[in-house]
């Protein structure tokens, strides 16, 4: 006796002090669980109250069997609702509901009515959600006898359930829905962005490929800076390539009567592909050997022309120009101005 005063002395305030697990004790489970569901007596219109708190503990004991949620009992729902001098009559809509629910630590909450109209009954409910207010839920059954109102309230339960399941799966279906939408406009995003970077670097590598084809003296299969070994007519020539636009020559020209020896400078204008144009000066040593002659002297002219890329690395090239010819000879000097006309092909290396 004195151990059972003890035990109760020690674990009495704690009881007294939390009420909750009580108002759980139904459902087997704390109310903390946070999907705990609590049902509040159907209001009665035109009907007995007494009928009503019965059908109520129905549609309560519907939800026990069906597992679906963890349920307060009646006794721990009162309880608490006393402590907090709450009135549950009348209380129907969702707002209640919610404060309601609050009170008493659930997560769901079924409210109802129990109606007689004649000699037809209904039974209306909702299933509310207390976190967000939200109706998850309606319910109704009509034309039951009070002899199978359990029945009833079985049918009532599964409606709520049904409902409450169905626009869950709606939801999640929308959800779904729009993360697939997000993920579709992210791939669209990222392909496009994708297809701009490449448009971007194809434009960059096309300026670059104009640039170095505006700035390059040949034919860009030809590298800068190599040199060329040319064939004219009659003559042999030897290139090299100076900076982007600039073409040295050292040249010889020999016929049966007349050599020259020099150089040559070139200006590549408007370059293509292919051809391209030229302008150019010459400077040259001159021997005059016809007519029993021995003359010597120089040679200064300018010239334009093209120089056209037959394949990779052999050019054909054409030029004329005006040239004055000074020749000396024992003292005598003879000058004159001539048009000249090159021919040459070159082979670059």
């Amino acid at each position: 006796m004195k151990a059972a005063i003890f035990v109760c002395l020690g674990l009495c305030p704690v009881l007294m002090q939390s009420p909750l697990p009580a108002a759980a004790a139904q459902a087997g489970a704390p109310t903390a669980s946070g999907e705990n569901l609590a049902v509040m007596d159907f209001k009665p219109n035109n009907a007995s109250a007494g009928d009503a708190a019965t059908i109520s503990e129905f549609v309560r004991s519907a939800f026990v069997k069906s597992g679906a949620y963890p349920v307060v009992d009646k006794a721990g729902m009162d309880r608490i609702l006393a402590e907090q001098a709450f009135q549950q009559t009348g209380c129907t809509d969702s707002d209640c509901a919610v404060r309601l629910g609050k009170l008493l630590n659930v997560r769901k909450m079924v409210v109802g009515n129990y109606s007689v109209m004649g000699t037809v009954r209904f039974l209306t409910a909702s299933l509310v959600d207390v976190e967000t207010g939200r109706i998850e839920g309606t319910a109704k059954v009509k034309g039951f006898d009070l002899g199978n109102a359990d029945e009833a309230a079985e049918d009532l339960m599964r409606q709520l359930i049904g409902g409450a399941g169905e626009k869950t799966a709606a939801e999640e279906a929308r959800r779904a829905a729009e993360r697939a939408r997000a993920e579709e406009a992210g791939r669209k995003a990222n392909e496009e962005a994708a297809r701009e970077a490449a448009r971007k670097e194809k434009e960059r590598l096309k300026a670059e490929r104009e640039a170095a084809r505006a700035l390059e003296p040949v034919d860009p299969r030809v590298a800068r800076g190599r040199i060329g070994v040319g064939l004219n007519w009659p003559g042999l020539g030897l290139r090299a390539l100076m900076g982007n636009r600039w073409m040295a020559e050292a040249k010889g020209q020999y016929e049966k009567e007349a050599r020259a020896y020099g150089g040559r400078l070139y200006l590549y204008v408007f370059p293509g592909s292919r051809i391209y144009p030229y302008l150019g000066a010459e400077g040259d040593y001159v021997q005059y050997l016809g007519e029993g002659l021995n003359a010597g002297g120089y040679l200064a002219s300018g010239f334009a022309g093209v120089e056209y890329f037959a394949w990779k690395k052999l050019s054909l090239q054409f030029d004329f120009g005006p040239a004055y010819v000074g020749l000396e000879q024992g003292g005598a000097t003879v000058s004159g101005i001539r048009f000249v006309v090159n021919f040459g092909l070159t082979v670059y290396f």
